[in-house]
């Protein structure tokens, strides 16, 4: 019986291993672009509210916007969030409003704690502050010096932005404000399978943005009026 030279067993696996590799290849490249494209026109909708906007992006991670809104420098950077165990992978969206404020110390008001929170700063300040009582109390309010945090009673005129349940955190710092809101929620069918991370409201509304917006302005403002010798005091 006739038995065939390793070589053109080596040569027909060449044939038949190679072209679908490159078909697995071509498919993952293509599957990558269109996360790529789809991410990246997270923004499409928002981008008339901003003077100067850019949108950095870094192949398929989610894109970072920066721009002017009301003549401030902001910056927004989407978090994917998929630390909670048993829970679905949450979209965060960081938003940071620039300005130099009358504050010295950091404050960082964080709601519904879970001690997994990788993108707060609060777990390394190492001050704790016992939170208002007209505040939502499942929370944590910390600082890096308590006689040089903001004055309480400025921030507790803004606090009933937490009324809406998306957003996470507040932080107020000497160089502006910054918020940490849901922007969406994976598909549990899809995680539960595949264990990848697919959002379905990749769109960002203008019209929540703006609001957020607005209202870290309104805070940065009534900071920017405040006596100093309060917050010194405070």
């Amino acid at each position: 019986m006739f038995v065939p030279p390793m070589g053109i067993y080596t040569l027909l696996v060449t044939f038949v291993v190679v072209p679908f590799a490159a078909l697995i290849w071509r498919e993952q490249a293509r599957h990558r672009e269109t996360v790529r494209r789809q991410r990246r026109a997270m923004w499409d909708r928002c981008l008339t509210m901003f003077e100067q906007p850019s949108i950095a992006q870094d192949d398929i991670d989610f894109p970072v916007l920066k721009g002017l809104y009301d003549g401030r420098r902001v910056t927004l950077e989407p978090i994917a969030d998929h630390v909670g165990y048993r829970k679905l992978p949450q979209l965060w969206l960081r938003a940071t409003v620039f300005a130099r404020l009358p504050v010295q110390g950091t404050f960082d008001y964080l709601a519904r704690p879970e001690n997994i929170e990788f993108y707060s700063s609060v777990w390394s300040l190492p001050v704790n502050v016992t939170v208002p009582p007209s505040w939502p109390q499942h929370a944590i309010l910390r600082t890096d010096t308590a006689e040089r945090m903001p004055p309480l009673n400025v921030v507790s005129r803004h606090i009933n932005m937490f009324d809406d349940p998306r957003l996470k955190e507040l932080v107020i710092t000497p160089r502006g404000v910054r918020t940490v809101f849901q922007l969406d929620q994976g598909q549990r069918a899809h995680y539960a399978v595949m264990r990848s991370l697919r959002f379905d409201g990749l769109q960002v509304a203008p019209d929540g943005l703006e609001m957020l917006l607005d209202r870290m302005l309104a805070l940065i403002v009534d900071l920017e009026r405040a006596d100093l010798k309060q917050i010194a005091a405070a």
